[in-house]
Protein backbone atom coordinates (compact mmCIF):
# COMPACT_ATOMS: atom_id res chain seq x y z
CA UNK A 1 0.00 0.00 0.00
CA UNK A 2 1.30 4.02 -0.96
CA UNK A 3 2.35 5.25 2.52
CA UNK A 4 1.43 8.75 1.05
CA UNK A 5 0.40 9.99 -2.09
CA UNK A 6 3.11 11.72 -4.50
CA UNK A 7 3.58 13.66 -7.71
CA UNK A 8 2.78 11.08 -10.66
CA UNK A 9 0.61 8.35 -8.19
CA UNK A 10 -2.84 7.29 -9.81
CA UNK A 11 -5.79 7.79 -7.82
CA UNK A 12 -8.90 6.73 -7.24
CA UNK A 13 -11.54 9.88 -6.59
CA UNK A 14 -14.71 8.06 -5.01
CA UNK A 15 -17.79 10.17 -4.25
CA UNK A 16 -20.67 7.45 -4.68
CA UNK A 17 -21.11 4.07 -6.34
CA UNK A 18 -22.14 6.25 -9.83
CA UNK A 19 -19.60 8.63 -9.01
CA UNK A 20 -16.12 7.79 -9.41
CA UNK A 21 -13.10 8.73 -11.46
CA UNK A 22 -9.13 7.50 -11.87
CA UNK A 23 -6.59 10.45 -12.50
CA UNK A 24 -2.85 10.94 -12.02
CA UNK A 25 -1.64 13.17 -9.79
CA UNK A 26 0.08 16.28 -11.37
CA UNK A 27 -0.07 20.04 -11.29
CA UNK A 28 -3.69 21.13 -12.55
CA UNK A 29 -7.55 20.65 -11.72
CA UNK A 30 -9.69 17.59 -11.68
CA UNK A 31 -13.51 18.95 -12.45
CA UNK A 32 -16.78 17.13 -11.05
CA UNK A 33 -20.22 18.14 -11.38
CA UNK A 34 -20.05 19.55 -7.79
CA UNK A 35 -16.49 21.64 -7.80
CA UNK A 36 -13.38 20.97 -8.49
CA UNK A 37 -9.91 19.91 -6.93
CA UNK A 38 -6.38 20.76 -6.98
CA UNK A 39 -4.62 17.58 -7.52
CA UNK A 40 -1.40 19.03 -6.49
CA UNK A 41 -3.06 19.14 -3.19
CA UNK A 42 -2.96 15.42 -3.04
CA UNK A 43 0.30 14.74 -2.40
CA UNK A 44 1.38 13.96 1.27
CA UNK A 45 -1.99 12.70 2.06
CA UNK A 46 -2.39 8.95 3.01
CA UNK A 47 -4.65 7.21 0.52
CA UNK A 48 -8.54 7.28 2.58
CA UNK A 49 -8.38 10.81 3.59
CA UNK A 50 -11.40 12.72 2.67
CA UNK A 51 -10.76 15.96 0.82
CA UNK A 52 -13.25 18.72 -0.79
CA UNK A 53 -13.98 20.16 -3.82
CA UNK A 54 -14.54 24.29 -4.04
CA UNK A 55 -18.26 23.48 -3.73
CA UNK A 56 -17.52 21.45 -0.16
CA UNK A 57 -18.18 18.01 -1.88
CA UNK A 58 -16.59 15.57 -0.11
CA UNK A 59 -14.67 12.99 -2.20
CA UNK A 60 -12.29 10.03 -0.66
CA UNK A 61 -9.10 9.83 -2.38
CA UNK A 62 -8.12 6.19 -2.78
CA UNK A 63 -5.46 3.98 -3.67
CA UNK A 64 -6.44 2.51 -7.04
CA UNK A 65 -7.05 -1.50 -7.06
CA UNK A 66 -6.39 -3.82 -9.94
CA UNK A 67 -10.28 -3.96 -10.18
CA UNK A 68 -10.87 -0.21 -10.35
CA UNK A 69 -8.04 0.15 -12.88
CA UNK A 70 -10.02 -2.85 -15.33
CA UNK A 71 -13.18 -0.52 -14.81
CA UNK A 72 -11.26 2.16 -16.56
CA UNK A 73 -10.06 -0.03 -19.70
CA UNK A 74 -11.31 0.62 -23.02
CA UNK A 75 -12.84 -2.44 -23.92
CA UNK A 76 -13.31 -3.56 -27.85
CA UNK A 77 -14.05 -7.29 -26.38
CA UNK A 78 -16.51 -8.29 -23.78
CA UNK A 79 -14.65 -8.38 -20.77
CA UNK A 80 -14.71 -11.32 -18.07
CA UNK A 81 -16.87 -10.60 -14.63
CA UNK A 82 -15.12 -10.48 -11.51
CA UNK A 83 -16.51 -13.59 -10.25
CA UNK A 84 -15.22 -15.27 -12.86
CA UNK A 85 -11.66 -14.24 -13.16
CA UNK A 86 -11.42 -14.29 -8.78
CA UNK A 87 -12.65 -17.96 -8.73
CA UNK A 88 -10.26 -19.05 -11.85
CA UNK A 89 -7.21 -16.84 -9.75
CA UNK A 90 -7.96 -18.41 -6.93
CA UNK A 91 -8.31 -22.56 -8.13
CA UNK A 92 -4.66 -21.66 -10.33
CA UNK A 93 -3.06 -21.02 -6.86
CA UNK A 94 -0.60 -18.37 -8.67
CA UNK A 95 1.83 -16.79 -6.73
CA UNK A 96 4.93 -14.50 -6.87
CA UNK A 97 7.09 -16.20 -9.72
CA UNK A 98 5.05 -18.21 -11.55
CA UNK A 99 5.45 -18.16 -15.36
CA UNK A 100 1.64 -17.94 -16.99
CA UNK A 101 0.44 -18.30 -21.12
CA UNK A 102 -2.69 -16.71 -21.73
CA UNK A 103 -4.50 -16.83 -25.29
CA UNK A 104 -6.86 -14.34 -25.90
CA UNK A 105 -5.92 -11.18 -24.71
CA UNK A 106 -8.86 -8.79 -25.31
CA UNK A 107 -8.53 -5.86 -23.19
CA UNK A 108 -6.58 -6.96 -21.31
CA UNK A 109 -8.40 -7.54 -18.15
CA UNK A 110 -8.12 -10.54 -17.36
CA UNK A 111 -4.18 -10.31 -18.18
CA UNK A 112 -3.84 -7.80 -15.65
CA UNK A 113 -5.35 -9.48 -12.96
CA UNK A 114 -3.42 -12.71 -13.61
CA UNK A 115 -0.39 -9.98 -13.69
CA UNK A 116 -0.97 -9.03 -10.03
CA UNK A 117 -1.44 -12.20 -9.28
CA UNK A 118 2.14 -12.96 -10.24
CA UNK A 119 4.11 -9.88 -9.18
CA UNK A 120 6.01 -8.89 -8.17
CA UNK A 121 8.78 -11.86 -9.70
CA UNK A 122 6.32 -13.65 -12.20
CA UNK A 123 5.75 -13.02 -15.98
CA UNK A 124 2.87 -13.37 -18.25
CA UNK A 125 2.80 -14.18 -21.62
CA UNK A 126 -0.51 -13.35 -23.85
CA UNK A 127 -1.13 -13.87 -27.06
CA UNK A 128 -3.85 -12.18 -29.12
CA UNK A 129 -4.10 -12.73 -33.28
CA UNK A 130 -5.88 -9.03 -33.60
CA UNK A 131 -3.21 -6.39 -33.73
CA UNK A 132 -6.24 -3.83 -32.78
CA UNK A 133 -7.00 -5.65 -29.85
CA UNK A 134 -2.95 -6.08 -28.92
CA UNK A 135 -2.68 -2.36 -29.14
CA UNK A 136 -5.25 -1.30 -26.92
CA UNK A 137 -4.94 -3.83 -24.56
CA UNK A 138 -1.24 -2.81 -24.04
CA UNK A 139 -2.77 0.55 -24.04
CA UNK A 140 -4.64 -0.30 -20.93
CA UNK A 141 -2.03 -2.37 -19.30
CA UNK A 142 0.30 1.06 -19.19
CA UNK A 143 -2.57 2.40 -16.63
CA UNK A 144 -1.45 -0.20 -13.86
CA UNK A 145 2.20 -1.23 -12.26
CA UNK A 146 1.78 -4.55 -13.80
CA UNK A 147 2.77 -3.97 -17.33
CA UNK A 148 6.42 -4.32 -16.99
CA UNK A 149 5.58 -8.66 -16.37
CA UNK A 150 3.56 -8.91 -19.62
CA UNK A 151 5.04 -9.79 -22.76
CA UNK A 152 2.30 -9.28 -25.62
CA UNK A 153 2.38 -11.80 -28.39
CA UNK A 154 1.14 -11.14 -31.75
CA UNK A 155 0.97 -14.62 -32.81
CA UNK A 156 -1.45 -17.88 -33.26
CA UNK A 157 -0.56 -19.88 -30.65
CA UNK A 158 -2.67 -22.59 -31.88
CA UNK A 159 0.42 -24.69 -33.45
CA UNK A 160 2.23 -24.24 -30.03
CA UNK A 161 3.13 -21.55 -27.40
CA UNK A 162 7.02 -20.29 -27.33
CA UNK A 163 7.38 -21.22 -23.73
CA UNK A 164 7.92 -24.58 -21.75
CA UNK A 165 7.58 -25.60 -18.54
CA UNK A 166 5.03 -22.62 -17.39
CA UNK A 167 2.87 -22.97 -13.99
CA UNK A 168 -0.47 -22.11 -15.73
CA UNK A 169 -2.29 -21.58 -19.01
CA UNK A 170 -5.37 -19.59 -19.46
CA UNK A 171 -7.92 -19.88 -22.38
CA UNK A 172 -10.75 -17.39 -23.23
CA UNK A 173 -11.43 -18.33 -26.65
CA UNK A 174 -14.77 -19.20 -28.46
CA UNK A 175 -13.05 -22.14 -29.08
CA UNK A 176 -10.27 -23.05 -26.39
CA UNK A 177 -10.34 -26.95 -27.43
CA UNK A 178 -7.86 -26.05 -29.95
CA UNK A 179 -5.36 -24.71 -27.50
CA UNK A 180 -5.85 -27.94 -25.05
CA UNK A 181 -2.61 -29.84 -26.45
CA UNK A 182 -0.39 -26.52 -27.04
CA UNK A 183 -1.06 -26.04 -23.32
CA UNK A 184 -0.45 -29.62 -22.11
CA UNK A 185 3.07 -29.05 -24.04
CA UNK A 186 3.92 -25.70 -22.23
CA UNK A 187 2.63 -26.98 -18.82
CA UNK A 188 4.68 -28.55 -16.49
CA UNK A 189 3.83 -31.31 -15.01
CA UNK A 190 1.08 -30.86 -12.93
CA UNK A 191 0.03 -27.37 -14.33
CA UNK A 192 -3.11 -25.77 -14.44
CA UNK A 193 -5.07 -24.72 -17.00
CA UNK A 194 -8.39 -22.58 -16.46
CA UNK A 195 -10.80 -22.24 -19.07
CA UNK A 196 -13.93 -19.99 -19.75
CA UNK A 197 -16.71 -21.07 -21.94
CA UNK A 198 -20.00 -19.27 -22.22
CA UNK A 199 -21.98 -22.11 -23.71
CA UNK A 200 -22.70 -25.68 -22.40
CA UNK A 201 -21.72 -27.30 -25.93
CA UNK A 202 -18.42 -25.39 -25.87
CA UNK A 203 -17.75 -26.94 -22.44
CA UNK A 204 -18.86 -30.05 -23.43
CA UNK A 205 -15.91 -30.39 -26.38
CA UNK A 206 -13.28 -28.46 -23.90
CA UNK A 207 -13.89 -31.03 -21.38
CA UNK A 208 -13.70 -34.22 -23.96
CA UNK A 209 -10.39 -32.36 -25.30
CA UNK A 210 -9.07 -32.10 -21.82
CA UNK A 211 -9.92 -35.67 -20.92
CA UNK A 212 -8.16 -36.75 -24.74
CA UNK A 213 -5.18 -35.02 -24.04
CA UNK A 214 -3.18 -35.51 -20.54
CA UNK A 215 -5.24 -33.38 -18.09
CA UNK A 216 -7.50 -34.74 -15.23
CA UNK A 217 -10.16 -32.55 -15.43
CA UNK A 218 -11.06 -31.07 -11.91
CA UNK A 219 -14.24 -28.81 -12.35
CA UNK A 220 -16.55 -26.95 -14.26
CA UNK A 221 -18.69 -24.51 -12.40
CA UNK A 222 -20.89 -21.52 -12.86
CA UNK A 223 -20.93 -18.30 -10.70
CA UNK A 224 -23.64 -16.89 -9.24
CA UNK A 225 -23.56 -13.08 -7.93
CA UNK A 226 -26.33 -11.08 -6.37
CA UNK A 227 -26.06 -7.38 -4.82
CA UNK A 228 -28.15 -6.32 -1.46
CA UNK A 229 -29.19 -3.03 -0.87
CA UNK A 230 -27.51 -2.44 2.67
CA UNK A 231 -29.79 1.47 3.64
CA UNK A 232 -30.43 1.32 7.11
CA UNK A 233 -34.28 -0.17 7.68
CA UNK A 234 -34.24 -1.27 3.91
CA UNK A 235 -31.94 -4.18 3.69
CA UNK A 236 -32.91 -6.40 0.63
CA UNK A 237 -31.82 -8.06 -2.34
CA UNK A 238 -31.45 -6.27 -5.25
CA UNK A 239 -34.47 -6.78 -7.97
CA UNK A 240 -31.76 -7.82 -10.92
CA UNK A 241 -28.43 -10.16 -10.30
CA UNK A 242 -25.45 -11.36 -12.33
CA UNK A 243 -26.85 -14.36 -13.38
CA UNK A 244 -24.81 -16.75 -16.05
CA UNK A 245 -21.86 -15.36 -17.89
CA UNK A 246 -19.34 -18.01 -18.60
CA UNK A 247 -18.68 -21.53 -17.02
CA UNK A 248 -15.18 -22.00 -15.57
CA UNK A 249 -12.83 -24.88 -16.14
CA UNK A 250 -10.53 -26.05 -14.10
CA UNK A 251 -7.92 -28.96 -14.90
CA UNK A 252 -4.26 -30.14 -13.91
CA UNK A 253 -1.38 -31.79 -16.90
CA UNK A 254 -1.25 -35.38 -16.06
CA UNK A 255 2.31 -36.95 -17.10
CA UNK A 256 2.24 -40.46 -18.62
CA UNK A 257 4.76 -42.85 -16.75
CA UNK A 258 7.60 -43.30 -19.31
Amino acid sequence: MTATFKEGDLVLLYQDPRRHWITRIREGRFHTHRGYLDLKDLIGLEPGRLVKTSLGQPIAAFEPRISDLVDSFDRPTQILYPKDVGYALYRLGLKSGDTVVEVGTGSGALTAAIARSVAPNGRVYTYENRREFLKSAQKNLEKTDVSQLVTFRNVDPSEGFLEREVDAAVIDLGDPWKMVQPAWEALAGGGVLAGFTPTMNQLEKLAEALRMNGFLALEAVELLVREFKTETGKVRPESRMVGHTAYVTIARKVVPKE
